[in-house]
């Protein structure tokens, strides 16, 4: 009879455990990337009164006889398979996985964590952190760099002053002449001139503008023509003194009969080398190509020339870029992290590593949204999201997978487990008070 109290009791633990787990499941039902749990129950020992005899010659088998002492917890397992649902913050940080893999997190112990949860912000040297605790996230910080290669993420590039930086701007080395110019525009005549403004990137990012000005050179051959650099202004339109080389006039040469680019100062490639003085030095040296001019008559009764001039060649080479600063940053589906430059450019920051594991279940919860690798997990398996098959979303955050119609249920279970086995307490209680009274 006493056996039947300890049952109970045992029963009461165990009902007692799994509340315990429901209660913190229901608890961390809005909880960022939580994975439920449930608890297993096994039976407990068993008392054998008599043990199980194999049929003879002159009876038959008798099973054995055996009583049990009541439950355990077997396990208690994580749902960490079950995908939660993804939902829209908007943040550029926040970020989701769709897969089996895990962020890497670096603790404040410089141990790695592993979490599910992607709320991140950025730290004030600009770095890629957990938004609760500040721990780094890891990845790797050179595009072509292996998962394994773990390094902090960078993702705002703040120097030792703890100042921003700019992107460095690349000086145009090449640009191009265009369009067709006709011997009879009134305004090639010497005493005019038809200009023509290049606007260009310098070799300290600022843009620079070349001004050319055509005319017929003065004769009646209407094979030749000049282009003369009269001017080169700074970013503000404003004339830069002593800027324009000496050697500033270019012998334009053209195919009486079909129009034909020819040479320029005898180049028949059309390239003509500009290096600019003085004051506008920074303007470095830029080779301008006149190759792609003709010298047809109009159409029609028109007595204009279309002249055009374009920095970079036809597939946009050596155009260059001006200075730019930071004006954003984008996180791709493979987990790369990318810096936008007011100047249209983007920069490399870093890549965001990912960790799966052979038996994920066996990972143990660290709190703070944290796991860490066990004996029976398995060792972190480094990778990149997309190696295998998931991939990242930002802008989104991974919520609970904790099911709340699945745990009231399981609660209403395990408090009707509860109530049966204090019953078997009191139930034995009130025999063993019926034993006491046989005395009487």
């Amino acid at each position: 009879m006493v056996r039947s109290l300890w049952s109970g009791v045992a029963g009461l633990k165990t009902h007692q455990l799994q509340m315990d787990v429901i209660g913190n499941n229901v608890s961390n039902v809005n909880t960022t990337s939580y994975k439920s749990q449930r608890t297993t129950f096994g039976d407990l020992l068993y008392q054998t009164n008599r043990r199980a005899n194999g049929p003879s010659a002159i009876r038959g088998g008798t099973n054995a006889k055996q009583i049990g002492l009541g439950a355990k917890t077997s396990a208690i397992m994580t749902n960490i398979a079950k995908q939660g649902s993804i939902q829209t913050t908007d943040a550029p940080f926040d970020i989701s996985i769709t897969g089996d893999s895990f962020f890497v997190i670096e603790n404040a112990n410089g141990e790695m964590c592993y979490s599910r949860d992607g709320s991140f912000t950025v730290d004030a040297e600009g770095y890629l952190v957990t938004r609760g605790n500040g721990y780094y996230v890891r990845g790797i910080s050179e595009a072509d760099a292996e998962a394994t290669a773990l390094s902090r993420i960078q993702v705002i590039p703040i120097n030792e002053e703890g100042v921003v930086e700019r992107m460095a701007g690349e000086a145009t080395t090449y640009a191009r002449v265009t369009g067709n110019i006709a011997k009879v525009d009134p305004l090639l005549d010497p005493e005019k001139g038809r200009t023509l403004d290049l606007e260009f990137y310098g070799t300290d990012g600022n843009t620079y503008t070349m001004r050319l000005r055509f005319t017929d050179a003065g004769d009646n051959d209407d094979r030749t023509y000049t282009a003369t650099i009269t001017n080169i202004y700074d970013s503000n339109h404003r004339t830069i003194q002593g800027g324009v080389p000496e050697e500033n006039t270019v012998n334009l040469t053209f195919d009486p009969v079909n129009g034909s680019f020819v040479s320029a100062n005898g180049a028949e490639n059309g390239q003509i080398t500009v290096a600019f003085q003085g004051d506008a030095a920074d303007a470095g040296t830029l080779t301008v190509d006149f190759s792609q001019m003709t010298s047809f008559a109009p159409m029609g009764d028109s007595t204009s020339s279309a002249l055009y001039a374009y920095r970079g060649d036809d597939q946009g080479n050596f155009e260059g870029y001006p200075e730019g600063k930071m004006v954003g940053v984008s996180v791709g589906q493979d987990g790369t992290v990318t810096r936008l430059f007011s100047n249209g450019k983007t920069q490399f920051a870093g890549r965001i590593v990912v960790a799966e594991f052979a038996n994920a279940t066996g990972l143990s919860k660290e709190g703070e949204n944290l796991y860490k690798a066990t004996g029976n997990s398995g060792d972190a398996q480094l990778m990149f999201v997309n190696d295998d098959g998931g991939y990242m979303t930002a802008g989104t955050l991974e919520m609970s997978n904790v099911d709340l119609s699945t745990e009231f249920t399981n609660m209403i279970i395990t408090q009707r487990g509860f109530q049966a086995n204090s019953r078997v307490i009191t139930v034995t209680d009130t025999l063993l008070d019926e034993l006491r009274q046989l005395k009487r």
